[in-house]
């Protein structure tokens, strides 16, 4: 008996590591920026309501019709999505890239997997409408700052002109228990599924509550799904749920795709998406959306 309360209390004591661990993830290093691919950057600084102190890169347009809010990953950074900040500043569209919180160079601790998250968009939305008054504004996330993007849109909707969305889990519960089938199979996702537990008063949230699908809901904009039919991270079932929530949405499948891979692998159905969301923001009359009321 003795020797099966020791493996017990192990177990417990490797899940909550993996759980603060998780929620305090490695900092990935800048890899990539947009003065690299030849595109004029400004680097900025900003602070979010709840204060953390965020850092990110402003990539200007001169006189831009609309300007692009854009959030990474879990384990990623400003980095990650450079490539489409670059594409649309080719475009005629001024960009803010941001480290979320406890990513990149910005502030905090502990992240809160697009949930916490939302506030660091929030910050983002402010300062591109302070640079570019009367401008539109979309978000484009990958994966967490997806569901970020979606969060912060919901609670300032009369802000946000669209959202872009790469990946997007459709539960914060689906999310962290896909995390684990993504890094080691069904097997590994039964193993550290209590981490979830484990994670609540850390996050100080609840995860079934956290519902990206039911933020949708209660917006009107357009809103564009980008999704690969082989994620095992956020299912397919995850994006045709928050497709079947939003008003106005349009999901596009990457074939054979992985999680967040589909702008790498077919390139040019991911920008041709991007493209056609694009020109029915522009085409929309400003102050045409009149966004439903939330409780979020």
């Amino acid at each position: 008996m003795a020797w099966l309360i020791a493996i017990l209390a192990l177990y417990v004591a490797v899940l909550a590591g993996v759980a603060w661990f998780s929620a305090r993830p490695f900092r990935t290093p800048i890899f990539l920026s947009p003065g690299a691919m030849g595109v004029a950057q400004e680097e900025i600084s900003l602070k979010t309501r709840d204060g953390v102190t965020l850092r990110g890169w402003w990539v200007d347009v001169p006189n831009a019709p609309v300007v692009a809010v854009i959030a990474h990953g879990y384990m990623m950074n400003r980095s990650e999505l450079v490539p489409q900040a670059v594409w649309l500043a080719q475009r005629g569209i001024a960009c803010l890239l941001l480290d979320l919180r406890a990513h990149g160079r910005s502030g905090g601790k502990m992240c809160g997997f697009g949930y916490l998250e939302r506030a660091d968009v929030r910050a983002g939305i402010d300062a591109a409408r302070g640079r570019c008054p009367g401008a539109k504004v979309i978000l484009l996330g990958s994966s967490m700052g997806s569901a970020a993007s979606t969060f912060a849109a919901a609670e300032a909707p009369e802000l946000v002109d669209g959202l872009v969305l790469d990946s997007a889990y459709s539960t914060l519960l689906s999310g962290m228990f896909g995390w684990w089938r993504f890094l080691g199979g069904p097997v590994l996702a039964v193993v550290l599924a209590p981490t979830v537990l484990l994670a609540l008063p850390m996050l100080r949230v609840r995860p079934r509550k956290v519902d990206v699908a039911s933020a949708l809901a209660t917006l009107k904009q357009p809103v564009l799904l980008l999704h690969g039919d082989a994620d095992d991270l956020a299912l397919p079932s995850e994006a045709r749920r928050n497709e079947a929530a939003a008003h106005q949405s349009e999901l596009v499948w990457l074939g054979g795709c992985g999680h967040s891979e589909g702008r790498w692998i077919h390139p040019d159905t991911y920008f041709e998406a991007l493209d056609r969301f694009l020109a029915r923001v522009r085409q929309a009359p400003a102050g045409a959306i009149k966004p439903q009321a939330t409780n979020q």
